[in-house]
């Protein structure tokens, strides 16, 4: 009689690894698809189309890696060339395709995958003698968290993920240094870091997170791990001195609404301000709801150490690095992950430096993991599993992987819900507005969104204010509330203005014109006053922004118009002409001034202008236009003409186009009027394309 085999069978571990593989993939996917169908959204601008050393496709990529990341309005940071030159690929074969932003997004949710199956390659490595699952686990509820939605959901943020990959591929190739004992993937590994930092900056950090990786889960001699840290340190020296040798100069200037911090003196209220935000961010793993895709003032406060959560934070972190502390010679996993977290975190704690946003849901990508580890590592203990590899099955892994589906379905619901958010800028910003209340930065582009939607309808040929005067009373609600929250927030003033001047004032004046039309004096009246209350409230506003910043040239170009509105010439000469000296002469403020100049019969000093904008912008045509106008105006047919035909040589604009043709058709030149309209054809034909 046969004795009965009561060992049960395992399945292999390379046939368990694979189908947890297909089982990452498959979820990743199924979490992440919606948000290939998103549009560019948010600060998507300084890596798509919008950029242009990225418009320039292959051609630009020198210029990507000579220049900073970020350059405009007077400010230049960030040096990620290699995100960049991602999206110039991306461009050099897909700006003709309509499905675009599709491609990049579906690219993002593939660098997404491959990050998650590097991360199981590498935990599977760490935890090389655990239950085969514990790994598995521990990705699995990495992959889902839901902070990760803005690295994914957001094209900018590729930078995260291409800087989570080459981090990870360099933890790689630095172990199997050491098991394998060969040079070859030390120098891979360092070459690994480099492609990080040049993803993004922030994986400087990482100097800190290889040696800790190696301690805790190699044999590594000390004396090799301080030789290997000097190896390190030595590198990314040599990287920032050739960053200041090649690269321009980087210019930050943060504003209070950004960061309020940048204002305090008192290294005391940073560092409590540091715990408060850290235990924010403790709460944000544990509980990652409301998402939010900016924060700045005045979301988070500016706490002392006598804030009861400072007092709570410290003394938790306190206890957390003191484990650590205690457990780092016997290299426990939950010391390895405590630390994992601070160091990734300290970035982002605002106490090394002020971080724009103050807070931000990307910034915890790296230290989730240390979250995912510890939910795992305590569902094992609770069931009492033991994490070394099992001789047999062990059926209460089977409530462990309830538990984690029970934590990650609600997991995936919420990223979809994010992703679809993410759609669009203006669903991103209408979906968090409700929680961003507080929120200086949130209620001025909320507003700004909101404004460009009514401009939109007011350019079309039928007036539809009465129509969308709930888009601008909102627009106005949430200028109003970001300046109540920061009454030095210059745009927000300036763009209440621009709301009073050029749509409330202009209307009220459109409306006068159609009582007087209508033979309604009384009815006129009365909007003739409205008006002029209008454009009062107008230049106000503007007047507040130039009293917060005396060099804001946009607040004095914008009073200038006001008063041009008001056909008060004499007072918009004035203040065009003080834009022109703030702004440097910029050619739309050089050509307000010369026609406020004709407008005043003073046609002389118009023509002067004009003039001047020839020389110091020789390819624009917008000058010849207005003398061209001037000439119209002065019945000088001919030198009218010659002027429209300067204008269309440089740019073949369809208006001036028809114009010519139709000059020429009158007077019975049919070759020249067939060679505008022609040209007039091709020039519509560019402009539908560019749309």
């Amino acid at each position: 009689m046969k004795k009965k085999n009561n060992t049960k069978k395992t399945i292999p571990e390379n046939k368990l690894v694979r189908i947890f593989s297909i089982v990452l993939i498959i979820t990743t996917f199924v979490f992440y698809y919606n948000s290939i169908f998103n549009h560019f959204s948010l600060d998507d601008h300084y890596v798509n189309i919008d950029n242009p050393h990225i418009a320039k496709g292959i051609e630009g990529i020198p210029e990507i890696f000579s220049t900073l990341y970020a350059d405009d309005n007077g400010m230049a940071y960030g040096y990620r060339p290699l995100v960049r030159t991602s999206f110039a690929l991306e461009y050099q074969f897909t700006s003709d395709l309509n499905i675009n932003p599709y491609i990049s997004h579906f690219i993002n949710v593939l660098l997404y995958i491959l990050a998650i199956l590097l991360l199981y390659k590498v935990l599977r490595r760490l935890f090389s003698g655990y239950n085969p699952w514990f790994p598995f686990l521990v990705a699995l509820l990495f992959m889902a968290h839901p902070t990760h939605t803005e690295v994914v959901a957001s094209l900018k943020n590729r930078d995260v993920l291409l800087s989570f990959l080459f981090s990870f591929l360099a933890i790689w190739q630095f172990i199997s240094w050491i098991d394998k004992d060969k040079i070859v993937h030390l120098i891979g590994g360092l070459i690994s870091f480099i492609l990080a930092l040049l993803s993004k900056e922030s994986a400087i950090a990482q100097l800190a997170i290889f040696p800790l990786v190696l301690y805790f889960f190699t044999n590594i001699k000390m004396k090799k791990l301080g030789s290997f840290i000097m190896i390190l340190v030595s590198m990314v020296g040599i990287i920032l001195v050739a960053r200041w040798l090649l690269l321009p100069e980087a210019i930050r200037h943060m504003s209070f609404w950004e960061n309020p911090l940048i204002e305090n003196n008192n290294f005391f209220i940073s560092i409590s301000t540091g715990v408060y935000i850290l235990g924010f961010y403790l709460k944000l793993l544990f509980i990652p709801y409301p998402l939010l895709y900016y924060y700045g003032y005045n979301m988070l406060p500016i706490v002392g150490w006598a804030n009861p959560w400072v007092i709570v934070s410290f003394i938790l972190f306190a206890g957390l690095l003191a484990f650590a502390i205690g457990r780092i010679k016997s290299k426990d996993i939950l010391a390895f992950a405590i630390l994992y977290f601070f160091i990734n975190m300290s970035m982002y704690a605002n106490i090394v430096a002020p971080v724009p946003g103050i807070v931000g849901d990307r910034f915890v990508f790296f230290s989730s993991l240390s979250f995912a580890i510890f939910i795992t590592w305590l569902l094992f203990k609770v069931f009492g599993i033991v994490r070394i590899k099992p001789v047999v099955k062990n059926r209460r892994i089977i409530w462990v992987l309830i538990l984690i589906i029970i934590i990650i379905a609600p997991y995936g619901y919420y990223v979809r819900v994010r992703n679809k958010q993410w759609s669009t800028t203006y669903s991103l910003y209408g979906s968090d507005m409700p929680h961003l209340w507080n929120s200086v930065k949130a209620n001025n582009l909320f507003a700004h969104e909101l404004m460009k939607r009514a401009n939109n309808e007011l350019s079309k040929p039928v007036n539809p204010y009465k129509f969308i005067t709930g888009i601008i009373d909102k627009a106005d609600k949430h200028y109003s509330q970001a300046v109540a929250l920061d009454s030095t927030h210059f745009s927000a003033w300036n763009n209440l203005g621009i709301i009073y001047s050029k749509i409330h004032g202009n209307q009220a004046k459109l409306r006068v014109q159609s009582h007087l039309k209508n033979n309604k004096p009384t009815k006129a009246e009365e909007e003739r006053i409205n008006s002029e209350k209008y454009f009062n409230k107008a230049i106000g506003y503007f007047n507040k922004a130039i009293q917060q910043n005396p060099k804001y040239g946009s607040a004095y170009f914008n009073l200038g118009n006001a008063y041009d509105l008001q056909q008060k010439w004499d007072s918009s000469i004035v203040y065009f002409k003080k834009a022109v000296d703030v702004d440097g002469g910029k050619l739309v403020s050089l050509s307000r001034l010369a026609n406020a100049y004709y407008l005043n019969n003073q046609p002389l000093e118009a023509v002067k202008w004009n003039q001047k904008m020839i020389a110091e912008f020789p390819t624009s045509d917008m000058p010849f236009i207005n003398l061209g106008n001037y000439a119209i105006n002065a019945n000088d047919t001919i030198e009218a003409v010659k002027y429209f035909k300067k204008a269309f040589e440089l740019e073949e604009k369809p208006s001036i186009g028809r114009l010519l043709s139709n000059y020429y058709k009158s007077i019975g030149d049919k070759s020249s009027s067939d060679f505008y309209i022609r040209k007039t054809y091709e020039s519509e034909q560019r402009i539908k394309k560019r749309k």
